[in-house]
């Protein structure tokens, strides 16, 4: 518990200091929209939304990240063992890479990490708050200009914070739209 409010202020200072750079650092214009099924440990059916927005680093931050991304989404699902229904809500920091061309077609990678609450903790012993953290990292491959699939591993869990806390791990099927050809 002690490292939460560490994690927790280095979270707060990359979503106040990322857009800063804009023109409306509070506006929150979504390039992209994403929609992503899966099952993992624990889980029958996961069923997200994600809303997410390129963010323009700060000034000494541009030369690490070449696309940082926020991410909020919302979330649904199933967990195996009690059959209740839990919801989810996410803000991710997101890095995308660039697209490297393959015979398969244009690929890229991208992975990220945030908070994440959620309803229901005690329906699933694998987790033991509302409160987790949540990483993931994903392949993608570009559809079109404005179409993307990826595949993505996500991890849920609290960091070892409280004790009942195995985490739950998930594999998705992502989908992304974006709304401006030049998103992607």
């Amino acid at each position: 518990m002690k490292y939460l409010k560490y994690y927790a202020i280095l979270f707060m200072l990359l979503i106040t200091l990322a857009p800063a750079q804009t023109a409306h650092a509070y506006d929150f214009n979504p390039e992209e929209m994403a929609i992503t099924y899966g099952h993992g440990t624990g889980v029958n059916s996961w069923l997200q939304l994600d809303m997410i927005q390129h963010i323009t680093p700060p000034d000494f931050l541009a030369d690490y990240f070449s696309e940082p991304y926020l991410d909020l989404g919302f979330a649904t699902n199933t967990w195996k063992k009690t059959g209740a229904r839990a919801y989810h809500l996410s803000a991710n920091f997101m890095l995308r890479s660039d697209d490297m061309a393959t015979p398969a077609g244009k690929v890229f990678a991208e992975m990220g990490f945030g908070p994440h609450f959620f309803s229901n903790p005690g329906s699933i012993d694998r987790l033991a708050t509302a409160f987790e953290f949540n990483s993931f990292a994903g392949v993608g491959l570009r559809l079109s200009h404005q179409w993307a699939m990826i595949l993505k591993a996500r991890h849920l869990s609290n960091g070892g914070f409280t004790k009942g806390n195995a985490g739950v791990n998930l594999y998705l099927l992502q989908f992304n739209y974006a709304f401006d050809h030049k998103a992607f």
